[in-house]
């Protein structure tokens, strides 16, 4: 499939410095640069996940939490 994409001047120093770099063609270097980043552009429009979304799939013993209670009251200086 081909495909047409307009890219602005800042972006065609950086793909031409890539392809210096990596001695590959403009297209693989876009073509990389797409797989690589699609991933983080369509997590971009997913709704967040809520507070606590798998905190009852991991519920803490009744003992840890008695701990971490009591760890908190007490007075914590740093080792010398």
């Amino acid at each position: 499939m081909r495909t047409s994409v307009d890219i602005d001047p800042a972006l065609a120093r950086e793909l031409t410095r890539a392809t210096s770099l990596t001695r590959e063609k403009r297209a693989t270097i876009i073509r990389l640069a797409l797989r690589a980043g699609l991933p983080v552009v369509m997590n971009r429009f997913h709704p967040p996940r809520p507070t606590g979304y798998f905190a009852s799939d991991y519920p803490l013993p009744e003992d840890r939490l008695e701990l971490e209670a009591a760890m908190a009251k007490t007075k914590q200086r740093p080792d010398r």
